[in-house]
């Protein structure tokens, strides 16, 4: 009964005071939002187009289906945009910076071309913008070798069939093959299909995104929440809890409880707020029990540092450092594929963490992480009871179960 009525106070000192809970979840909103968005602008700035020139000094058919080819495939037009130039307006534009570089066609390309002879295309880039030239450099290099693999086509479609055909008909067939072959050099038709796969994150990196942000709100929000909901009873206080047989070590209990259910409501919010932004999430008996859990050993986490009766300031940075350190080492922020096997570790509570997250995008998933989330807030929670005794034999005070 004196248990229950240490958390009824608790609770009512909550509603009473929620200072700390308001700020505890507005200021790592705010950074986290301050963060996306500065990420977000960042992304949008490198995606600009690569600004390029073509001057085509053969003014062919083929010159001319080359150049509107390149312009137009969908995957080099979003990254680079050729514009065709005379060579004094590109050689202004180049001088100026508006362009990365200029692609010259020599005259004469579409007539080496028909006879099977290579008349290289030059390109001239502006090693004042090193990114975009190496980029531009790269896309036309992919379609050059595009360019020899129709190349290579048409020479030996003309060696095994046109050069036996009469001169009339080969010179029509000759321009007829150059023509095929480019264009689905270029264009790819049918014969390469793109297949979006989820590389490097196993659920997407949109979806990793929801979940990075997600546990690091959780970890910062438990980070300050327990520094500023977390301080010590002055010592008139302590003396009255303990004349009902209420110590430290129940206060450390109690904490803990107020704390996993702040912190699955916030979970169970979060979860509910992502499916309301149409975005793709399963719900299940097993998720709400891995936010539980995961609520669980947190708030054990917390308390077992608040048992240690120490500052407020060093528990947040204790637990600031030992989380982001746990966040990177569970690939909450970069992709465990992407890191070093030294570095990425599976049995800590925050790659659990992220693996409950994890099966709200996945409709099936492998290896419940149920067991390790218990026995990780099991363990805190044990050492927090056994911190908050420490504190209460140091102290001389002998009973802390029992009342008299």
């Amino acid at each position: 009964m004196n248990g229950f009525s240490l958390w009824r106070y608790e609770m009512r000192a909550t509603v009473r005071r929620p200072a700390p809970l308001f700020l505890s979840f507005f200021i790592p909103l705010a950074i986290i939002v301050i963060a996306v968005l500065s990420i977000q602008s960042f992304f949008q700035d490198e995606e600009k187009q690569i600004q390029a020139a073509v001057v085509d000094h053969d003014q062919t058919f083929e010159t001319k289906s080359l150049v509107n080819q390149l312009s137009e495939e969908k995957q080099i037009k979003r990254a680079l945009q050729l514009d065709p130039m005379t060579s004094k307006e590109a050689l202004e534009a180049f001088v100026r910076g508006d362009i990365a570089g200029i692609m010259t066609i020599p005259e004469g390309f579409t007539k080496s071309l028909r006879v099977g002879e290579n008349e290289p295309i030059t390109v001239m880039t502006n090693q004042d913008k090193p990114l975009d030239s190496t980029m531009l450099t790269v896309l036309l290099d992919s379609g050059a070798k595009y360019i020899s693999a129709s190349q290579s086509a048409v020479n030996a479609v003309y060696d095994l069939h046109i050069k036996q055909l009469p001169g009339n008909e080969r010179n029509q067939k000759l321009q007829e093959a150059i023509v095929t072959f480019t264009l689905f050099a270029l264009n790819r038709n049918e014969a390469f299909e793109e297949d979006k796969v989820m590389s490097g994150a196993s659920v997407g990196w949109k979806n990793h995104a929801i979940i990075a942000i997600v546990l690091t709100f959780i970890v910062f929000f438990i980070i300050l929440y327990q520094a500023l909901d977390g301080g010590a009873h002055s010592t008139s206080m302590s003396r009255r809890w303990r004349m009902v047989n209420l110590t430290f070590m129940h206060q450390v209990m109690v904490k803990q409880l107020k704390w996993w259910l702040i912190l699955f409501v916030l979970l169970e919010v979060g979860v509910g707020i992502i499916a309301f932004m149409s975005l793709p999430v399963y719900y299940s008996a097993g998720l709400h029990l891995g936010m539980f859990l995961v609520a669980l050993w947190l708030s054990a986490f917390a308390a077992c540092l608040y048992g240690l009766n120490v500052q407020a300031g060093v528990r947040s940075l204790i637990l600031a450092s030992i989380s982001i350190i746990g966040l990177i080492s569970a690939g909450a922020f970069v992709p465990e594929i992407y890191l070093p096997d030294w570095l990425y570790q599976k049995e800590t509570p925050f790659a659990y963490s992220y693996d409950v997250f994890r099966m709200a995008f996945v409709e099936q998933s492998e290896g419940m992480p149920y067991r390790g989330l218990v026995l990780w807030g099991i363990a805190f929670s044990f050492l927090a009871l056994l911190a908050g005794y420490r504190k209460e034999k140091r102290d001389a005070y002998v009973s802390v179960f029992t009342s008299k």
